[in-house]
């Protein structure tokens, strides 16, 4: 009886800690809610937008000024032709122009000086998709 009872025992306590060591590797690699909320915070909290055009940053970014501003003197440089108007989106610019003798252009000699156009602003402000018409 007492060998009956010392073995009882003996397989109580071997499934009590085979349970826990199951238990444990099933719960293992869970995340709790605080990890969860603090996945790849790596820069520090704060309440404040970092947008770059948010109204406490308006410095150089502001509208893009200076882009815009450089796109028109890039532009200006060339002979006979005129900008009338640029709009920036994003990474996209649209840019219109008027051209001397516009009329008188073929359909090819047209797309020539677009790409010529293209170009040039590319050579100003690299970081835009460039869309040029002339009107």
């Amino acid at each position: 009886m007492n060998m009956l009872k010392y073995t009882a025992i003996m397989v109580l306590v071997i499934l009590v800690l085979t349970g826990c060591g199951l238990q444990m590797e099933r719960y293992q690699g869970q995340t709790s809610r605080d990890d969860v909320e603090n996945m790849g915070m790596n820069d520090k909290v704060t309440v404040d937008t970092q947008n770059p055009r948010s109204i406490k940053n308006v410095g150089n970014t502001w509208g893009l000024k200076q882009d815009r501003q450089m796109i028109k003197d890039a532009v200006a440089q060339m002979e006979g032709v005129e900008v009338r108007r640029v709009i920036l989106e994003a990474s996209q610019v649209w840019v219109s122009v008027d051209v001397d003798n516009e009329e008188d252009m073929s359909k090819e000699e047209k797309e020539q000086m677009q790409e010529k156009i293209k170009q040039t602003i590319f050579k100003a402000v690299p970081r835009y998709n460039i869309h040029v018409k002339i009107k």
